[in-house]
């Protein structure tokens, strides 16, 4: 491909040869298997990746008080500093956080004069959140101006320089204290300190040592379905469209009663279903050593039933969605639900470690991030690349191809004026019948009008 390559650089550009130009390029580029994780604030998402990456200190968790409010991607460090952890830092622009802060005080003017509702009320408390997060006391009252002024965004000059900011760190609990700001949400704090994930569009974290299970494979931790601002929205969505598979984390206690966990799914169906590249849904129950005390005597036992039980419960229910199955291949396996305990993973007081179900999260991620699958998508790319070559070449017929072109935009122009006759006839049917309703409303009302204001047991009719 690399000599095919040379060959086309040596040829004049034309639509065909720049085609194949952008075909090989295309070609070139690793293109990753992404893994959108779901889930509700406490679900335990981020600890999940932390098992199963190994690194129990890479993302920020365990904080009652605090949720991953950013999306973050966590891939395999590829780079020349293979040994380091990496996380960069992309901000939304100035004008884009101007924005969205005008769309607060414009949201605020107009709740001002109306009543609301509850999720409405929610709507304002995260505003306030994302205010109170980044200026403190000094969001208070303050005009968009001055929440502009700055002074605020000293520290992060990357912000008003529209460039990623960069940490390159020797542990995973280094970077993490790194980057817990740009992050994580923390409304329990007694202390001000500023934070400025409201700022964030995305983190992405390179973690050394990882190529077995993501060299090809980008893991996504989303924060719940969507967000109110355009630009971090619009990030999301295009991750949802592409995701390969798909985690919901729900922990196991209200794996089949908490809406949030399938109204995620329910509101993202549409961004994965046909044309998109999700092959798979997986519904992961988490925190499965949570039991109560009574049952701890026989931990495993119990344990393990209450797994099957939910496995059950999940499937049952997902069966019953109609409206999100139409989206999707009937394949049996199309739903996969596990149950896993991080804690049991890592410390095994009553599990061991493959009955926490974690080892069957990192061979899914291994299956996906298998080298093999990636060498038959290039060989069938490439192969398709040399096909249409091969057959450009053997039909390269000038004076025909100009014949059937001439042909084919006169074709093209009759059809054009074909469509404008019957659109100019659709118009003037549409403006007849209007037209005819127009006169007969007018009609009708002057009778109407005339029998309320000049009954005709009236003996004087006149106005």
């Amino acid at each position: 491909m690399q000599r095919v390559k040379s060959k086309l650089d040596d040829l004049p550009s034309t639509k065909l040869i720049d085609f194949l130009r952008g075909k090989i390029q295309t070609l070139e580029k690793d293109k990753k298997e992404i893994v959108g994780v779901f889930g509700k604030t406490g679900a335990g998402k981020s600890f999940l990746i932390n098992t199963i990456l190994g690194e129990t200190k890479l993302l920020p968790s365990g904080n009652q008080g605090a949720c991953t409010s950013v999306m973050i991607q966590v891939e395999a460090n590829m780079t020349d500093s293979d040994s380091k952890y990496i996380a960069e830092i992309e901000f939304m622009t100035e004008e884009e956080w101007k924005e969205d802060l005008w769309s607060i005080f414009r949201g605020r003017s107009y709740e001002d004069g109306n009543d609301q509702d509850q999720d409405d009320d929610d709507d304002d408390d995260d505003e306030d959140e994302k205010i109170s997060a980044l200026y403190g006391k000094d969001g208070r009252g303050a005009t968009l101006e001055e929440l502009m002024d700055r002074k605020h965004f000293r520290e992060i000059p990357e912000f008003r320089l529209s460039v990623k900011k960069i940490f390159l760190c020797d542990t995973a609990e280094e970077l993490s204290e790194k980057i817990t700001c740009y992050t994580r949400s923390d409304i329990q704090s007694d202390t001000f300190k500023r934070q400025y994930w409201p700022l964030v569009k995305c983190i992405t974290i390179k973690v050394p040592n990882s190529k077995d299970l993501l060299e090809h494979v980008v893991l996504v931790d989303l924060p719940g379905n969507g967000d109110c601002n355009k630009s971090r929205d619009e990030m999301w969505k295009l991750f949802v469209g592409n995701c390969s598979a798909v985690w919901i984390v729900s922990d196991i206690a209200r794996a089949t009663s908490e809406k949030e966990s399938w109204e995620i799914l329910d509101s993202t169906v549409s961004l994965f279903g046909p044309g998109g590249e999700c092959r798979s849904i997986s519904f992961i129950c988490t925190k499965t050593d949570d039991i109560e005390e009574n049952q701890k005597a026989d931990a495993r036992t119990c344990i393990l039933r209450r797994n099957e039980t939910t496995k059950k419960q999940v499937r049952d229910k997902f069966n019953k969605q109609k409206e999100i199955k139409k989206h999707f291949n009937e394949e049996n396996d199309f739903l996969k639900v596990f149950t896993v305990s991080s804690k049991e993973y890592e410390k095994g007081n009553h599990l061991q470690q493959v009955e926490t179900e974690i080892p069957k999260l990192q061979e899914f991620l291994r299956n996906l991030n298998d080298r093999r699958t990636k060498t038959s998508d290039y060989v069938s790319g490439a192969y398709g690349i040399l096909s249409l070559i091969q057959g450009a070449k053997s039909s390269d017929k000038t004076d025909s191809k100009e014949e059937v072109c001439q042909v084919l935009e006169q074709r093209l122009k009759d059809e054009i004026k074909s469509i404008g006759r019957t659109m100019d006839e659709a118009y003037e049917t549409f403006e007849r019948c209007l037209s005819e309703g127009v006169r007969q409303s007018e009609a009708s009302c002057e009778i109407l009008m005339n029998k309320v204001i000049a009954p005709v047991s009236c003996k004087n009719k006149t106005l």
